[in-house]
């Protein structure tokens, strides 16, 4: 049987290649949550929930400082060698803070390894969606790695920190470090013989950190000059704030007042992942949708009256349906603030808009977790529950009318949206990302008998057909007749080649064209849309005499 025909499991299962790194990206995920569990419990039990706090604040600050220099890292360095590189660091980090933990070093010491590894694991995900295309040889392997990394991160975002919580159950958060540094260091020999498989790219000054750091600035100076995108990144930061809270919360509650001990936070983590993917799945719901603000606004008050109820009865049952609940909120406020920041900002800003919120949000996120034994101390356990739940509806209803305007002045093109999602390519791509998409299409009518492209020449846009219908013909043989809710122009924009068949109209018709950085940037950002827009340039791109081969 061939790879094709099989399942995504089957198939990597076939490829020594792709099994390691698929095998290696499993054990990190593994390694990725469940120390941050661990360590948020070591740092309440040496100082209670300000130094739970604390601690958080001091991992994610250094995060947010280094995750801007993945890119030009991997840029310059390839990323084969980054990830293997990577893996190698989270394993020496990891282990030395096992050793600190167990062996009984100073608190401060653990903390500073802690941050280590912290700083060490976000440059895994960039690394890996870049070694992926890079080490498929065929499409059919890229969509079987793709699909397998889906599941992996979804499992492992409930499966982690269930783990830490069952070793925090028997033994101590240098156990758990230490069981993360094992999985790390088999995920660095799984990923040795791929080394050499993805060349570094050859960039200018961006592959610098003065390169990064001018991305943030230019980032920040837009949000100051644009209004409507700030709004929406008030929002965002608010919601990671909750998140921060959340965080030291799930300790204070599990080791306090649940008495479920060290391993309940773990449980506690993992039901807010479960409700996370819940909301991600929900969230598809947001795609065309012509008002935003209302689903954001209807998230948070969901998340603050779970938390509002928690804080009246504090009991086991109640804080895993409540972890559940605003994991489902957090997701929901996420995707639709995403949703609303692409329909406002202009394609010119939007990555360094992009580039500057991550860094906040994850400044943020420490701040929301440094402020939760501030609350205790002031209004107690219950107070502090209202007051993480209180968070982002309160910044929501009082930049409410701006963001009213903001959402109201959105131009929605449901139109272009329902056809883009009718093509094959884009079904599986994110809402936001599809509304970035349509929001950058131009309209193209073509007469009948019009030429939309020829054979040879340059590729600069990918077309989806909104009306009527055209011919492909390669080397003057009809090949292919594509009608709407078909796509062409694909095998040029991906394999950086010139035409491969001349498309012509055979009827009046009306094409969506999406310039050439536009799909590829799209593509980029999200692993399945790259593979089945990989997988129809394979079918397509001709080899032989064959005739083009249509979905």
């Amino acid at each position: 049987m061939e790879v094709a025909q099989l399942s995504p499991l089957r198939a990597l299962a076939a490829n020594p290649v792709l099994r390691r790194e698929a095998g290696a990206l499993g054990l990190y995920r593994m390694a990725e949550f469940g120390p941050w569990v661990a360590m948020l419990v070591y740092a309440y039990s040496e100082g209670g929930a300000t130094a739970t706090g604390v601690v958080s604040l001091a991992l994610l600050i250094p995060t947010a400082i280094v995750a801007p220099f993945a890119g030009p890292l991997i840029d310059r360095f390839g990323a084969s060698h980054v990830l293997l590189g990577a893996y190698v660091a989270q394993a020496l980090s990891m282990g030395a803070t096992a050793a600190s933990l167990l062996a009984g070093a100073p608190p401060v010491v653990s903390y500073a390894l802690g941050a280590l590894t912290a700083m060490a694991l976000v440059v895994t995900h960039p690394a890996h969606a870049v070694v992926s295309p890079g080490i498929a040889r065929t499409t059919e392997q890229l969509v079987a790695l793709n699909a397998v990394t889906g599941w992996i991160l979804s499992i492992g975002l409930v499966l982690a920190p269930a783990c830490a919580g069952l070793i925090l159950a028997v033994a101590t958060p240098g156990a758990v470090y230490a069981a993360g540094a094992t999985c790390v260091v088999v995920a660095a020999l799984l990923v040795v013989p791929l080394r050499d498989l993805v060349r570094p790219l050859v960039r200018d000054e961006e592959a610098s950190a003065a390169g990064a750091f001018r991305q943030l600035d230019e980032g920040a100076r837009a949000l100051a000059q644009a209004s409507a995108p700030r709004e929406v990144v008030v929002v965002l930061a608010a919601t990671f704030l909750m998140v921060g809270a959340f965080d030291v919360l799930v300790v204070v509650l599990a080791v306090g007042s649940l008495g479920i001990g060290d391993s309940g936070a773990g449980y506690l983590t993992a039901a807010h992942g479960a409700g996370a993917v819940v909301g991600a799945v929900t969230s598809l719901a947001l795609v065309g949708r012509s008002r935003i603000v209302p689903v954001m606004l209807g998230a948070a008050v969901l998340g603050a009256a779970a938390f509002i109820v928690l804080g009246f009865a504090i009991t086991v049952g109640v804080a895993f349906a409540v972890a559940v609940v605003t994991g489902i909120s957090r997701s929901l406020l996420e995707v639709s603030g995403q949703t609303l920041l692409q329909r406002v900002t202009s394609t010119e800003i939007l990555a360094r808009v992009f580039s500057f919120k991550e860094g906040l949000a994850m400044a943020a996120w420490g701040v929301g977790s440094v402020s939760v034994p501030i609350v205790i101390g002031i209004a107690g356990l219950k107070g502090a529950l209202i007051f993480t739940g209180a968070i982002v509806p309160m910044v929501v209803l009082v930049r409410l009318r701006p963001l009213l305007a903001v959402d109201a002045a959105a131009v929605i093109p449901a139109v272009t949206i329902a056809l883009l999602r009718s093509v094959g390519i884009f079904r599986a791509l994110p809402a936001p990302a599809l509304e970035g998409v349509a929001h950058g299409a131009i309209d193209v009518a073509v007469p009948a008998g019009g030429t939309v492209f020829r054979q040879g020449d340059v590729g600069d846009r990918y077309f989806a057909i909104a009306d009527g219908s055209v011919e492909v013909v390669r080397n003057g043989i009809r090949v292919n007749t594509l009608e709407r809710g078909d796509g062409f122009g694909e095998i040029a924009l991906l394999h950086d080649v010139p035409r491969t068949a001349t498309v012509s109209a055979m009827t009046d018709g009306r094409l969506i064209a999406i310039e050439r950085d536009a799909f590829l940037v799209a593509l980029t950002g999200h692993a399945p849309t790259r593979a089945r827009a990989e997988k129809v340039a394979e079918e397509r791109r001709p080899t032989t005499a064959q005739s083009l081969v249509d979905r």
